[in-house]
């Protein structure tokens, strides 16, 4: 005959079972989400891989200027709204289908307004002797509503902790524009025009698998409104433009710095280097939700073991990258690429701190600290500006690589601080259990 009662040494087992439990639980979750990056950096690859040989040199280049301001407005034209969802969302105090409406009218409003601000902003803010790619450019901004709402909907997904879902969205995202890209080639070639309008169209049947399984997406019930999402995404808007900015600088020094063909060059290598970003930037999904969990907090420990470990995988992915990149790229993306190497060789390391960057900053957002790391980003930013234009007279466009890697070493620096500093500022909440993360 047992007890009905338990003994505190059975209460205690019972503790330990359950955050075993939910530890391997999250282990699990990191690693199949991990692996997901994954598959989606070899698309992106493969998508790059297409237009490097399809579009050569100059091409890219040409692709990479009229989806410019695409790229550097699709985070901040979100005005903070995914990280906001992603907190109501880890909060779980509103019905999924509400949220996932309330997601897609607020991705609805955030991308109509970004397609403005990109065609206004592509013709008149293109350096002079690309001008002429304003209407390819423009025709690129039409996929931004697309983007966004894809982006905000799976917020949804991320801040419930359901990766399965969150993970299967980001694939079928990522697959569709190489897709189309391979098949078009295989069937009449892919052209510059050609290539900018299939990206749109990516974009559009992206965000319409998003609508799978959610009735009356317009017409149904919303929580919160629109209007109250953006009253509160307003601090995440300010950091997310400090952020994003500060991560495509690079790109709008080249696009002003450099020519069509190094401009090329450096596009290319961007996605050649996203592999290195992937294990510390997937960390930062589950970094986000610990920090929106107000029963657990990291301890200084969990930090310098989150750090420790991030730097040494990278630090070896890198020294592996630099070894490989230049038969990687000769094999890949044809002799016509081979000048690009030395771009590689500079990113590598630029990618490698990002997406370390990325993850601390994902656990001060979901801290609720988004403005914390602005001082930090507008620094690094000005210490780009002045490495690059101080370097270019002497060594041209990989003057902008080296300033990228020095505005990274900054942030890192910056931002390691800022964790360590909030981590020891608050103790153990009531019913505390520690850290979860894998």
């Amino acid at each position: 005959m047992t007890s009905k009662f338990s003994s505190p040494n059975e209460i205690s087992e019972t503790g330990r079972d359950g955050r075993s439990k939910e530890k391997s639980r999250l282990a699990k979750q990191f690693i199949s989400t991990v692996g997901v990056a994954f598959l989606i950096v070899v698309l992106q690859m493969g998508q790059g891989i297409l237009l490097a040989r399809t579009l050569g040199p100059v091409g890219r280049g040409e692709y990479a200027t009229a989806m410019f301001f695409v790229q550097l407005l699709l985070y901040v034209g979100l005005f903070g709204g995914l990280e906001v969802i992603c907190r109501h969302a880890a909060e779980d105090k509103i019905d999924a289908s509400r949220l996932r409406r309330a997601a897609l009218k607020l991705g609805l409003v955030t991308g109509s307004v970004t397609t403005v601000l990109a065609i206004l902003l592509n013709s008149v803010a293109l350096p002079a002797e690309k001008q002429f790619l304003i209407p390819l450019a423009c025709l690129c901004s039409l996929s931004l509503i697309g983007q966004q709402v894809v982006l905000i909907m799976t917020g949804v997904d991320r801040g419930q902790g359901k990766f399965g879902a969150y993970n299967v969205r980001r694939v079928i995202a990522a697959a569709t524009f190489p897709v189309l890209l391979l098949i078009t080639e295989l069937a009449i070639g892919v052209s510059l025009l050609r290539a900018c309008g299939l990206f749109v169209v990516a974009s559009t049947l992206s965000m319409l698998t998003c609508l799978y399984g959610l009735r009356t997406p317009l017409g149904g019930p919303s929580e919160p409104k629109v209007a109250s999402l953006l009253r509160e995404s307003r601090p995440y808007a300010y950091s997310t433009f400090a952020t994003d900015l500060f991560e495509r600088l690079d790109l709008l020094l080249i696009l002003w710095i450099a020519g069509l063909r190094d401009q090329g060059y450096y596009a290319a290598m961007v996605p050649v280097v996203y592999p290195l970003t992937v294990i510390p930037n997937t960390m930062g999904l589950f970094l986000f939700n610990a920090g929106a969990d107000t029963t657990k907090r990291l301890k200084a420990t969990d930090v310098n073991r989150i750090l420790g470990s991030s730097l040494a995988v990278q630090a070896a992915s890198t020294i592996v990258f630099m070894l490989l990149i230049a038969t990687v790229i000769g094999w890949l993306y044809g002799e016509a690429f081979l000048p690009a190497i030395h771009f590689a060789y500079w990113l590598a390391p630029v990618a490698a701190i990002k997406g370390i960057l990325q993850g601390l900053d994902s656990y001060v957002k979901g801290r609720g600290k988004p403005l914390a790391a602005i001082r930090c980003r507008v620094t690094a930013m000005v210490l780009m500006v002045v490495v690059a234009i101080t370097l270019e007279p002497s060594l041209g466009a990989i003057s902008v690589a080296i300033a990228a890697l020095a505005g990274q070493v900054i942030s890192f620096v910056w931002l390691s601080a800022i964790v360590y500093a909030d981590v020891a500022s608050i103790g153990e909440p009531p019913g505390s259990t520690g850290s979860d993360l894998p």
